[in-house]
């Protein structure tokens, strides 16, 4: 499996001189987004890296493949060993969080060709599907190979690696469907496993009735929450600001709470408000206790205003009694409190 790459952290890493223990409290550090790529020969394990949490891993060695936490701890273990290389990239939390999904997919397609398909209409029919998972690409005589991404049937991000260059993004993608269409080339599709038939939700995902019933209240609590922190956030910098961080900290966040997924499109928060389609996971109002907490922190060092969480505080402090009854029946005030405390 390919992962793309946005930039290059740490290049060939000799793990003879490298503490890989070190390296990940590192990353950690950084809150870097992205993943750790550890080689040897016929070996190679890949670390997704979510805001310097170790989120998914996938071993790869010959024809066996690891995922899941059983391939973090056997990559962890591999790097102890001698002359491996380990590389470092950041990559986009959406991307991140796609490859998270995708990590255990299920074939869906094998061996097609495009003497019998095109790859245009291939991708024409994933779209039309609304899939979500990555076509894997052999362009003949060896000239290439790509990976494309797709999210509900959208080409996402593109891999494609030649004799002589990696390629990523829509140049990868026109590249590769180029090549197919002169030379010619083989596919294989993968999709996002599905949990199986008759599987109870997730406690995450499993909607608590009362918050149903007093649902227009919870979202006007938070709404007035969220547009606080955005008008001092924003009074301190510039239009947008607050909403691309806030939106950078739901993609991280999602890989904890799904429902924040912006693939999944249950959550958004525009103009003010939220809108939110289906029905409220229990864990909702921690998610965005939680998030807020993250956005306010991560303004506060990209602005350089140690004094932005005085100002959030000041600005909320009054809405705990405003808002009372809500709060006090759904047991909010310790995830407000992460605001204001």
């Amino acid at each position: 499996m390919m992962f793309p790459k946005d930039r290059t952290i740490y290049a060939n890493l000799n793990t003879s001189f490298t503490s890989f223990e070190a390296l990940l409290a590192d990353l950690k550090n950084r809150r870097l987004t992205g993943y750790v790529e550890l080689t040897f020969p016929g070996y190679t394990g890949t670390l997704l890296v979510s805001e310097g949490e170790l989120v998914n891993a996938c071993e790869e060695a010959g024809a066996n493949r690891l995922t899941g936490v059983s391939a973090i701890r056997a990559i962890c273990a591999r790097a102890a060993e001698k002359d491996g290389s380990v590389n470092v990239y950041s990559a986009f939390p959406d991307v991140v969080l796609l490859l998270h999904r995708l990590m255990d997919s299920r074939p869906l397609y094998k061996d097609l060709t495009s003497a019998f398909t095109s790859l245009d209409r291939l991708i024409a029919k994933l779209r039309a599907d609304g899939l979500t998972g990555y076509v894997e690409v052999q362009v003949a005589d060896g000239a290439g190979t790509g990976v494309i991404y797709l999210s509900a049937g959208e080409p996402v991000e593109s891999v494609l690696s030649t004799r002589s260059e990696f390629v990523a993004g829509q140049e990868a993608l026109n590249t590769i469907v180029q090549m197919v269409n002169t030379a010619g080339g083989s596919f294989n599709v993968f999709v996002e496993a599905q949990p199986p038939a008759g599987a109870a939700p997730s406690p995450a995902s499993t909607p608590g009735p009362s918050q149903e019933t007093h649902r227009e209240a919870l979202l006007a609590f938070w709404d007035e929450v969220i547009a606080g922190v955005e008008a001092v956030a924003d009074g301190l910098s510039r239009p947008g600001r607050f909403v691309l961080a806030f939106k950078e900290v739901l993609v991280s966040r999602a890989v904890t709470y799904p429902f924040l997924d912006p693939f999944a499109a249950e959550f958004e928060y525009t103009g003010g408000h939220i809108e939110f389609d289906g029905p409220l996971p229990d864990d909702f109002s921690k998610a965005l206790g939680d998030c807020l907490s993250d956005t306010v922190s991560k303004l506060a060092f990209q602005l350089k205003r140690s004094d932005l969480e005085q100002r959030v505080r000041a600005r909320l402090e009054s809405l705990s009694e405003k808002h009372a009854p809500v709060v006090d029946r759904f047991g909010l005030r310790d995830d407000f409190m992460e605001l204001v405390a």
